[in-house]
């Protein structure tokens, strides 16, 4: 079974890009094997959902923005996952991941899942 973390920002996504950066360079032990990151997505505004035609796609992107919202973000503007590539979490387990981008990105500025469903 797969074990992925979500993270929900309220930075925008160029800037999260660059801070991304500092934290992949400064934290490299970590995600040059156990842990995958993922290149951070924007979260569509209500403004922008409505001008998505296509149902399914308007879907998958709300979805974003409401589970951000749902777990106590205010103006969710970007994600960007993170999975588990060693198991046996040889650095950091899951919830020192969570802590560490905490610590990087400032408390208020993400909320972290793991598996999309559990807040850690």
């Amino acid at each position: 079974m797969s074990i992925d973390i979500a993270c929900y920002t309220s930075i925008n996504v160029d800037e999260l890009k660059e801070r991304l950066d500092v934290v992949r360079t400064k934290y490299d032990h970590l995600f040059d094997g156990p842990y995958l990151m993922f290149e951070p997505r924007t979260i569509l505004s209500r403004q922008q959902l409505e001008l998505i035609d296509d149902r399914i796609e308007k879907y998958n992107q709300e979805t974003k923005l409401l589970i951000a919202e749902e777990f106590g973000l205010k103006k969710p503007k970007s994600y960007f996952l993170i999975a588990v590539n060693d198991k046996s979490f040889p650095e950091l387990d899951t919830s020192g991941i969570a802590d560490v981008f905490r610590q990087e990105l400032g408390e208020e500025n993400i909320v972290v899942l793991l598996n999309g469903e559990d807040l850690i």
